[in-house]
């Protein structure tokens, strides 16, 4: 080849440079202006690739240009080019742990890959939280038409009752209401306190029981009485805490009308008062009788006295027993009674002890004629006794022992209507045994054995009363 075709090929490779690297630069120049506004990436790296492109042609310009060579700009601008390059070139090194630290394509690949596999599970995985969620709202949805249709027959209940329920928060306003006493409404209730409606004795008592229950978190029972649509109303029921997060929030009250119940009480109060006195008229009236009966016959004389004495005697049972509701009577209340119905005891002491117990109905009228049959005797003795102790005791095998003893006299006399009503009948109605009748070393004795059962039952003392005694 002749020198001008090397020449030539010197200046068509500068060429090519110089078109190279302005196509590099002008790539990188539009890899920069669309990469301006996003994170990341290679910019520094690929600006200073551009400055070091551009110098390479800017350099290689000014040896293609002809009499570049020997001109002093071009030569000026070729050594900034070179210092710029050369800066460019010892820059790029603290870049190279970025540009080994970025993914490869395969590494991007598998990474892409993974991504896949995990965005499968994840659709799987909402897939099964969506049957969950399908699952858990049908049980919702039937645990709350279960629900609806529990607190419908609540309401139907309810409104056919008589029972009210209401519920006070912690200042003791009422905050909800079902079913409020007839005729108050609920707006006549609510945002309101019991001492709106309530007379100012019950309303008090009724504050104190809220106030126990949210201090100490034990329900009460209550029964107040009060005017309400005209009419006195009893209301009986019980109110107890109600609970959120451990504490004691507000109360829950269930309040149940009670005002036929008492009425219906009333009444039958009355009646039996008028039983009671129609069957004292009845009494006086077979007295009446077997006195007219009697004239005329001197020795039916002997039979009026103790016949009218035990008359009197089931009187006194019948009216102990309407002032009880016919529940029964106290034992302690039979003997009293005996002893203050029969004349000429007054100067006997009388000494009563033992635990309340209550005597059935039937008991409590064969008992009363014992008492009076043994009080009469004592009253008609030659010598009366001076002293008398009634006890009885519950024993712990579940038996009941009665001692009636008189102090202090050797003639006590008992009659034979008497001795087969303390030897045979009360042994049989409190189901045991007579353990003494008659004359002692130190006076009379009366002892029974029975046994604990429905006719006879101990009570617990409400309050500290008296028992019955005389002296």
């Amino acid at each position: 080849m002749q020198p001008d075709d090397f020449e030539t090929l010197k200046t068509l490779a500068r060429v090519m440079t110089v078109v190279a690297c302005a196509s590099v630069s002008a790539g990188l120049l539009t890899y920069l202006f669309r990469m301006r506004h996003r994170r990341g990436g290679l910019i520094g790296t690929s600006a200073l690739l551009c400055v070091f492109v551009l110098a390479i042609a800017v350099g290689a310009i000014g040896r293609v240009l002809p009499g570049a060579a020997d001109n002093g700009i071009f030569i000026l601008l070729e050594v900034v080019t070179a210092v710029i390059a050369f800066v460019v070139g010892i820059a790029v090194w603290p870049m190279i742990p970025r540009l080994v630290g970025q993914p490869t394509r395969q590494e991007a690949n598998e990474a892409n890959a993974l991504l896949m596999e995990g965005q499968s599970a994840n659709r799987r995985l909402i897939d099964q939280l969506s049957d969950l969620n399908r699952d858990l709202e049908s049980r919702v949805a039937g645990r709350t038409a279960e629900l609806e249709t529990v607190r419908h027959r609540f309401e139907m209940a309810l409104d056919g009752s008589d029972i009210s329920i209401l519920e006070l928060d912690a200042d003791l306003l009422f905050t909800w209401v079902h079913n409020p006493p007839r005729p108050l409404s609920k707006a006549d209730v609510l945002g309101r306190r019991p001492g709106d409606f309530l007379p100012p004795a019950e309303a008090v008592e009724f504050m104190n029981i809220g106030r126990r229950v949210l201090a100490g978190g034990a329900a009460e029972r209550f029964e107040i009485s009060f005017v309400l649509g005209g009419r006195q109303r009893w209301f009986e029921g019980f109110v107890e805490p109600v609970m959120m997060n451990g504490e004691v929030t507000g109360v829950l009250t269930a309040a149940i009308d009670i005002s036929r119940y008492k009425e219906h009480e009333r009444e039958m109060r009355d009646i039996l008062r008028e039983l009671t006195h129609r069957s004292k008229n009845l009494l006086a009236v077979v007295q009446g009788i077997a006195r007219q009966s009697a004239e005329g016959c001197p020795e039916a004389s002997g039979f009026l006295v103790p016949f009218g004495g035990r008359l009197l005697a089931l009187s006194a049972a019948h009216e102990l027993l309407v002032q009880n509701g016919w529940r029964g009577i106290l034992l302690g209340e039979v003997i009293a009674r005996a002893w203050a119905d029969v004349e000429h005891t007054a100067n006997i002491v009388v000494e009563v002890d033992g635990p309340r117990v209550l005597l059935g109905p039937d008991v409590a009228q064969n008992v009363m004629l014992g008492a009076h049959e043994l009080v009469t005797a004592a009253a008609a003795a030659d010598q009366p006794p001076h002293h008398v102790i009634v006890s009885w005791a519950l024993l712990p095998d579940g038996a009941f022992r009665l001692d009636w003893r008189m102090l202090g006299t050797p003639s006590i006399e008992v009659s034979g209507f008497g001795q087969r009503l303390l030897r045979t009948v009360l042994p049989v109605v409190l189901g045991g045994e007579v353990t003494a009748l008659g004359i002692s070393d130190t006076g009379f004795a009366y002892g029974l054995r029975g046994r604990v059962g429905p006719q006879l039952q101990p009570v617990q003392r409400s309050a500290q009363s008296p028992r019955p005694a005389r002296s």
